[in-house]
């Protein structure tokens, strides 16, 4: 038997995998994104911890300072690329479930076709024993 719609089944899987994959992809560099977020705040949090209780003074306090400026900017931009990464996981999330949802469908009407071609080749059959036992009954069968 032949599913006239296989080539839109293996393409709609192969669509479901690539977006799999991207989501993958994506929720990778959100993964890695949140590890250098917590990573800075530590640094950032430690870099405090040194202005506090001791005596700085002069340069060394003007470059700590600017350390934590750019640092905090770092971590700014690193909040709005999380921002962007997360969007672009929901987006390719929701096109994951559509595309699953497509494969899904298709390889019902797959299945269905395959329930009506059994169900098919069954009357076939029995329709041919009819004939076989309507052929022996008359043309030559025990009476």
């Amino acid at each position: 038997m032949k599913f006239r719609l296989q080539k839109l089944l293996d393409i709609a899987i192969k669509e479901e995998e690539l977006r799999k994959q991207e989501l993958f992809k994506v929720r990778k560099e959100k993964e890695n994104l949140l590890n250098e977020i917590e990573k800075n705040r530590k640094y950032l949090d430690n870099l405090e911890n040194e202005f506090i209780g001791k005596k700085i003074q002069g340069n060394y306090l003007h470059m700590l300072l600017e350390i934590k400026q750019n640092g905090e900017l770092y971590l700014e931009n690193l909040y709005k690329k999380l921002e962007h990464v997360e969007n672009l996981e929901q987006k390719i999330l929701k096109e994951y479930l559509e595309k699953r949802k497509e494969r899904m469908s298709f390889e019902k009407l797959k299945e269905r076709a395959i329930q009506k071609f059994r169900i098919e080749q069954q009357r076939k059959e029995n329709k041919n024993m009819d004939e076989i036992a309507e052929r022996k009954f008359f043309f030559g069968g025990e009476r």
